[in-house]
């Protein structure tokens, strides 16, 4: 008898894990996060349009509805699979291969297979993705390996990061786009000619009815409320039977909406930037904060377009009259610090990827009003009775400076930096907008100075270099000016440069030698020309609420070198290693 209920019980243990997730009970618990999505109504589920998943989710919480290949790991400069169960260059590195692991399922029950990443990287081409910059094709080896072929000289480490942190999409959903992507680029069509661009178009106005997701979770529409949406578990992802919230539930809004919610424990984590005091409130409620590289910082974008910013000697002025430092201060109290190379690469990271020769010949920028009023008087400019910087017809420096109401560190950065400009003899007044009208802005050109980003946390030079530099120029679409700059054609050293190009193949290569070179070049352009003034750097520090989250390494563990864009819970979140507190 107790043989038998042993084979009993031995067989049921068997059945049960040989039943597909679809019949498993999903877990319990709440993920309470939180991040500024675009509202019902220009909510939509379109995964490369505007108000779509990028704008929705995000770095940090998209990685939970779309699996990347792989995640990095900061600390140990290793890839972790995540999707994919090898990847790798071929003999010759002339490509690039990854293998989807076996049994990765999309929430519709169908398997992901070669052709989801091959229709994703087709859309992508159309879109002008950076990865086709190295890439002359993407290509299913078999139904779970694909192969991206380079361009002369293409392999590269970078290369490599792009390809394995690029979201894959279903082709059930995708599909038909992709074999029209796939028809105007065999047709000969071009990047600037009509067939082109109104795939482009077709490609952004697409409105999928639902989401098909390879991650643990997915959501609808009917999600998505003012104040919340909602990540929903769904069974058959290869994460579902690790990961131990049976939903996420991320609240709208940015600092001031998610204070209160930190502080009444509706709120476990959040990326937002909160001032001094806030973080101090947080810390005597007993709250944990964890300080993690945010990876970016605030940048004064100019409108190329306006005068007197197309001048490089206001520009430079303007970048001696801001003192960096208070920047920090106003912007993130003591998480940021004031730029001081000022090459296009973050202070923290400029050490690694540029040589010692060329940070020292940096110009510093250091705050300097004399300098500043040097610089505008050799422009053409003097002070009026009013104590105003005015041309030689007695035009002032009367413009916009437009930023995001509801980012707090953008818009202490702007406020902070129109005050010192003001200060100095300038005449800029504020245009507050919510976020996405001040991105649109910006995309459509429709600002004199603004803020966003600078930077990136990436261990490559050509990301830190792309944002802002081709993010608002090259890369948006044939109807969108954005910074009004030719970045194909800029004047540096009495020549024209196409800074587009050196961007795109800043970190092609396996020679880390030429790399830094290519990267020295830039970085005294940038430098040199300003074309954007890079304000600081920020730490993120985040709440992260034990009475609702446990598991969470100690402080000082490596996964806490992760940036925001490599952000640390969707690592722990996937492996199970976050959960709810009991």
């Amino acid at each position: 008898m107790k043989r038998l209920l042993a084979v009993i019980v031995i067989l049921s243990l068997l059945l049960g894990a040989a039943l597909p997730l679809a019949a498993q009970d999903g877990p319990s618990g709440t993920w309470l996060g939180t991040w500024p999505y675009a509202a019902p109504g220009t909510h939509n589920l379109n995964a490369f349009s505007a108000g779509g998943l990028n704008d929705n989710l995000g770095l940090v919480y998209r990685p939970f509805v779309h699996l990347t290949p792989a995640y990095f790991l900061w600390a140990s400069n290793e890839y972790v699979g995540i999707l994919a169960d090898s990847w790798g260059f071929v003999d010759d590195n002339t490509a690039y291969e990854y293998s989807i692991k076996e049994g990765a399922l999309w929430s519709d029950g169908s398997p992901i297979t070669s052709q989801d990443v091959v229709d994703t990287f087709d859309i992508g081409r159309i879109l002008n993705w950076t990865q086709w910059s190295f890439l002359t094709s993407v290509e299913a080896v078999d139904e779970n390996t694909v192969r991206f072929n380079f361009t002369e000289g293409g392999a590269s480490l970078n290369a490599e990061r792009q390809i394995l942190k690029e979201y894959v999409v279903a082709s059930a959903t995708y599909g038909e786009l992709a074999a029209q992507a796939r028809q105007v680029v065999a047709d000969g069509a071009t990047s600037d000619s009509e067939a082109w661009t109104a795939m482009s178009t077709a490609i952004s106005e697409f409105r999928p009815e639902t989401l098909i997701a390879s991650g643990p979770y997915t959501y609808s529409l009917e999600d998505v409320g003012e104040a919340f949406m909602t990540l929903r578990w769904q069974p058959n992802s290869l994460y579902s039977g690790t990961v131990q919230f049976g939903e996420m539930k991320l609240w709208a809004g940015e600092t001031e909406v998610t204070t209160p919610l930190v502080l009444s424990g509706e709120l476990a984590h959040s990326t937002n930037v909160y001032p001094p005091a806030t973080i101090e409130s947080f810390a005597n409620e007993g709250i944990r904060l964890v300080t993690t590289p945010r990876g970016y910082g605030p940048a004064l974008l100019f409108n190329f377009s306006v005068a007197p910013f197309d001048n490089v000697l206001v520009r430079q002025a303007m970048a001696h009259a801001i003192n960096r430092e208070q920047s920090a201060l106003l912007t993130n109290g003591l998480g940021a610090s004031g730029t001081v190379t000022m090459s296009g690469i973050l202070d923290s990271i400029a050490p690694t990827l540029l040589s010692a020769e060329t940070l020292s010949s940096l110009n510093g920028y250091e705050y300097n009003l004399e300098g500043a009023a040097a610089l505008m008087e050799q422009a053409g400019y003097t002070l009026n009775g009013d104590g105003k910087w005015a041309d030689a017809d007695g035009n002032t420096i009367s413009v916009e400076y437009t930023f995001p109401a509801d980012f707090a560190d953008f818009s202490a950065a702007a406020r902070d930096a129109t005050a010192q400009l003001n200060e100095f003899g300038f005449d800029i007044s504020e245009r507050a907008l919510p976020w996405q009208e001040a991105a649109a802005a910006i995309r459509a050109g429709d600002y004199e100075l603004s803020v966003w980003s600078w930077g990136a946390g990436s261990p490559f030079a050509f990301q830190n270099f792309n944002n802002p530099m081709r993010r608002w120029t090259t890369t948006l679409a044939a109807d969108q000016p954005g910074m009004m700059l030719d970045l194909r054609a800029v004047e540096f050293n009495g020549e024209t440069v196409d800074l587009n190009d050196l961007i795109l193949n800043v970190s092609n290569g396996l020679d880390t030698a030429v790399q830094q070179e290519n990267a020295d070049y830039i970085a005294t352009l940038l430098n040199t020309e300003m074309l954007y003034i890079p304000l600081n750097e920020m730490l993120s520090v985040e709440p992260l609420n034990a009475n609702s989250i446990a598991g969470a390494p100690e402080d000082g563990d490596p996964i806490y070198s992760n940036p925001s864009n490599d952000h640390f819970i969707v690592y722990l979140i996937l492996n199970g290693t976050l959960s709810p507190a009991s």
